[in-house]
């Protein structure tokens, strides 16, 4: 028995949970206060981790493919399209008001290279992108930091399944039953079962709710 506990438990530390969107939002607001106040490219970078993973969605490869000039001139509502690195399928994604907002004000203090990368690696100098092992070590780092209290492994995957799930249950919140549905097709998924995953943390809590008292 203990050895299938242990079994589990080991299990959990490689899966990697979403975070409650109220969570990420506070964060997000958190780190765009302190790059506000010391204005250094580490707390600019932090904070587009942050918001640009959890904003867009896209898997970790995409965004470290990002360069500023991609997300500069791009209005509130704006539609873009990226090909998916994975799939080689197109995405298409929309600028949001809140994203547009954190792009808009690190990009008044930093003044980046358009032709540089976001997410630059450190001997890069802008010219090369990070490593994904590298971003998931800086997202560890900030977890830390503000003390955020996650569920499993914490890597970039986390950001894109915070926005997944957060989708899907604004979409139930605002009386859409169909929200699982959409999310799905609009980050690409060929099977709804694959976004359905995504929800694993969720799903376990709903399955508390056989224990009513």
């Amino acid at each position: 028995m203990k050895s299938e506990y242990t079994k589990v438990e080991r299990s959990e530390k490689r899966t990697t949970y979403s975070l409650d969107w109220d969570t990420i939002v506070g964060l997000e607001s958190r780190l765009l206060r302190d790059f506000l106040k010391e204005g250094s490219i580490t707390k600019g970078r932090d904070l587009l981790m942050v918001s640009v993973g959890v904003r867009l969605g896209l898997r970790v490869i995409d965004n470290l493919s990002l360069k500023w000039e991609d997300l500069m001139g791009l209005e509130v509502g704006e539609k873009f399209i990226r090909i998916e690195k994975k799939t080689n399928k197109e995405r298409i994604l929309v600028m949001s008001s809140k994203l547009r907002e954190v792009l808009d004000k690190v990009i008044k203090v930093l003044n980046p290279n358009p032709s540089h990368y976001i997410f630059s690696s450190q001997k890069g100098k802008g010219m090369k992108p990070m490593c994904v092992q590298t971003f998931n070590g800086y997202l560890k780092e900030i977890m830390k930091e503000y003390k955020i209290k996650y569920v499993g492994n914490c890597s970039s995957h986390l950001l894109r399944k915070t926005f997944v799930v957060g989708s899907i249950k604004k979409g139930f919140e605002n009386g859409d039953h169909l929200s699982l549905v959409k999310v799905s097709r609009l980050i690409g998924h060929s099977n709804v079962s694959t976004t359905l995953r995504y929800t694993n943390f969720e799903t376990n809590q709903m399955l508390n709710l056989y224990e009513l008292g």
